[in-house]
């Protein structure tokens, strides 16, 4: 089978940004006196802002979630500015051997779409991408709503969609959606009871080029 799009995550997938993320949300909540767990912040990787909001809430009922995450964004945008966040190893490969093929590509996202700009600016690869889709407004990962946007964008048919991810919650988004699941694990490691949402598992990016033969 022939992919007719490939979709990326973001966020410890495409940019190493989730290790830095974990400790520049932690520091955001204690801005508002919230000692905000690292474990709790790592339930929230690949989630939209309403999603996490709700978790946060639950625990800290007067944490002022709009203020947190406008702190956080401000935050890391300004490290990507500062080339703080790099590309993860093997990306530019890939994305070279993709662009070289013809496929089209996107990137799908729980960041905002200004967020999503600054950064793929930041590393110079947004001109890779036909398409840049944000989760916001739509059901958060597991859900598999902003991989079948995406899809749609790229003219692209689900089930011939190759989509990458780092995180159990995009995984999950990719396998409802139908589409090959490659993982190359950042934060959350792979464990052999993520097998059923996964297609393979990769050590970087760059190993990924094989697969755009299958």
């Amino acid at each position: 089978m022939s992919f007719q799009a490939v979709i990326f995550d973001m966020d410890g997938l495409l940019m190493d940004s989730e290790r830095v993320g974990l400790d520049v949300m932690h520091e955001c909540g204690l801005l508002q006196g919230y000692d905000i767990p690292i474990a709790m912040v790592r339930e929230t990787i690949g989630s939209n802002k309403q999603s996490s909001s709700d978790l946060y809430h639950r625990f800290f009922p007067d944490l002022d979630t709009d203020r947190l995450f406008l702190d956080f964004k401000n935050a890391m945008c300004n490290l990507a500015k500062e080339g703080k966040i790099p590309l993860k190893k093997g990306a530019l490969e890939l994305l070279d051997e993709i662009r070289r093929r013809g496929i089209p590509m996107a990137v799908a996202s729980s960041s905002g779409q200004e967020t999503i700009r600054i950064y793929l600016q930041s590393v110079g690869v947004i001109a890779y991408f036909d398409a840049l889709v944000t989760g916001n407004g739509l059901p958060s990962k597991p859900a598999p709503d902003v991989f079948l946007k995406a899809a749609s964008a790229l003219g692209a048919v689900a089930k011939r969609c190759l989509v990458l991810e780092d995180s159990l919650n995009g995984i999950k988004a990719g396998r409802a959606a139908g589409m090959t699941v490659v993982m190359v694990p950042d934060v959350f490691p792979y464990t052999d009871d993520l097998a059923p949402y996964v297609d393979h598992v990769m050590p970087d990016l760059a190993a990924v080029i094989p697969l755009l033969d299958a």
